[in-house]
């Protein structure tokens, strides 16, 4: 085993960490060493003990580091060959290659039992000969099983060195595919000793690890497919490393605390996948717009809640180019239309989009002022306001292929909420509502534009309500609740005026928090007639309607009527 040195990964009772300090802790004797886990939830601290920072994680989470003993045992290393060989070929009857072949149902020499009957194993002989070929290997998959490098120590001499890795070569040199993820490895120089000896290598995976700084002479040709997901490198690491792999086309670098693109990525990559980091706002992405080639882009499980981070300012000064055609943005934090109204400009040539799993389609169609519908949109609503606010060049929505009838739809049951949202305000606010539509002007010129019977007009600069409006059917009501030494509660609220008993009784008891069998209702007219229904012996509820000619009760509900007064039997 090495002496311990800071940025060495070592494994404990199967648990990755690495050494982020070596040497003495106030208020102990001896030494210690800082690690910080790779399961974050293993710590008890960032670094930081009785007020000293003896290292710093780079896990943001506040219990990543622990100290332990430098004599603690640790897990063996393995170099690249041992690893290759216990999940290959190994001939232990617990090795785990052959163990998953059988789903751990059965060691060498011993019969299968499948509940309590023995079965004849029939064809492993074969898939354990095939396994064995090691030459013959394609996709390699080595993540999890304690990787250091070529060899298991930094401390062997260079022939030695240079001997192993050139029996990699020899051993399994049609590797296509291969993934070192959570393993030993923190240098670069380890992983490129590696793939150098591997000349069809193409596809590398290599998540979960903790890496040094990236040596300056290191190229890695030939790969062009690069996984560094969960790492924790920040992205100006991410992009040095991009720029040493010439041949680089996807990029996936999800799950590392990223909130900001700081810099461009090589010209080469078609394909970024940047899930589960820490971006908040499409502007967040301005230097990925650079990417020529770019064809994919995965910013899944972010928080985007923004179109600009700081700011309520809906546009942008950057475009993505037309060969960037599939987006998934799910699982953010959208709440607002605003984002998905500057997609189709931001990325013009989109033919793909997934946006589910945002707290936007938890809303209702309508915004509140013009409607008091509290129920969110339904899985068609939402699809068909997604897709009616991008082009006809978007094909695919949510995995869903988008027909002309679905589009037709769509676009016409957003253009008749349009003219709801316009029928619901004035005139003078009309532009500020159609701003937040780009598209209607264009579905208008498609289908018939939609009749707007403003609810509110203007005549001689006094506000009229229009008979046959949406505001014309609500009924503005004050409602009060006797709470004793002359004091009540009030309420001020507008219903429709086909409400019954039984809905206003609903909301009276929502108001004030009332058992809806606990109170009565009272009614009382400018005719000084109050109507009484007993509804409940618990407390006594009054509803009466504002006269300005006559007193009103003490104590009541109160209910003010913008017309002539209520009609009595639309509550009946």
């Amino acid at each position: 085993m090495d002496a311990p040195a800071v940025d060495q990964r070592r494994s404990f009772d199967g648990h990755l960490s690495t050494i982020r300090y070596v040497g003495t802790v106030q208020g102990t004797t001896g030494d210690w060493l800082g690690v910080e886990w790779d399961d974050a939830t293993r710590g008890k601290h960032s670094g930081e003990h009785k007020g000293i920072r003896y290292f710093s994680c780079k896990s943001k989470h506040p219990t990543a580091g622990s100290f332990v003993r430098p004599d603690r045992p640790s897990d063996k290393p393995l170099n690249f060959l041992e690893a290759l060989r216990e999940k290959y070929a190994s001939e232990s009857e617990n090795s785990p290659a052959e163990n998953s072949l059988v789903g751990g149902a059965t060691v060498r020499g011993k019969p299968i039992e499948i509940s309590g009957k023995v079965v004849e194993e029939v064809g492993f002989d074969k898939i354990r000969k095939q396994l064995a070929e090691l030459q013959e290997l394609r996709i390699v998959l080595l993540d999890g099983l304690r990787i250091a490098g070529v060899l298991s120590s930094y401390n062997q001499d260079q022939a030695s060195h240079s001997e192993a890795a050139q029996k990699i070569g020899e051993t399994c040199p049609r590797i296509t595919e291969l993934d070192l993820s959570r393993s030993l490895l923190s240098r670069w120089r380890d992983v490129w000793d590696i793939c150098d000896q591997l000349k069809h290598l193409k596809r590398l995976k290599l998540n979960g690890n903790r890496f040094q700084a990236f040596e300056d002479d290191l190229t890695f040709r030939g790969i062009n497919e690069l996984h560094l997901e969960e790492t924790l490198l920040s992205w100006d690491e991410i992009a040095t490393i991009a720029y040493r792999f010439p041949g680089l086309t996807t990029l996936t670098a999800s799950a590392n605390q990223l909130s900001e693109i700081t810099c461009p990525l090589p010209s080469t990559i078609t394909t970024l996948t940047i899930e589960h980091n820490d971006i908040t706002s499409i502007s967040a992405l301005r230097y990925l717009a650079g990417l020529p080639k770019l064809e994919h882009l995965s910013v899944r499980g972010n928080g985007i809640s923004t179109v600009n981070q700081n700011t309520t300012d809906t546009t942008l000064d950057f475009q993505f180019p037309s060969t960037l055609r599939s987006l998934d943005i799910s699982r953010n934090n959208i709440t607002s239309w605003a984002i998905l109204n500057t997609l189709p400009t931001v990325f013009p040539g989109l033919t793909t989009l997934r946006i589910t799993g945002n707290p936007l389609f938890d809303q209702p169609p309508l915004p509140p002022s013009v409607a008091e519908a509290s129920k969110p949109m339904t899985v068609d609503e939402a699809f068909m306001l997604a897709l009616s606010r991008f082009p006809s060049t978007l094909t695919t929505l949510n995995y869903s292929t988008i027909s002309l009838q679905d589009r037709s739809n769509a676009e016409m049951y957003y253009l008749s909420l349009i003219g709801k949202e316009l029928s619901a305000t004035t005139e003078a606010e009309e532009p500020a509502i159609l701003a937040t539509h780009p598209r209607y002007s264009e579905l208008c010129e498609l289908y018939v534009e939609p009749t707007i019977t403003r609810a509110v007009v203007s005549s001689s600069g006094a506000r009229i309500i229009h008979p046959r409006s949406v505001a014309a059917r609500l009924v503005k009501m004050a409602f009060h609740l006797p709470l004793g030494n002359e004091e009540s509660k009030s309420r001020v609220k507008e219903i429709p005026g086909s409400f019954d008993t039984y809905q206003v009784k609903a909301l009276v008891s929502r108001l004030f928090g009332l058992p809806a069998f606990g109170f009565r209702l009272f009614w009382e007219t400018d005719e000084w007639d109050p109507v009484e229904k007993e509804v409940g012996d618990e407390a006594i509820v009054e509803w009466d309607e504002d006269s300005e000619d006559e007193s009103r009760p003490d104590v009541g509900f109160r209910v003010e009527t913008t017309g002539d007064g209520p009609d009595k039997s639309r509550f009946r």
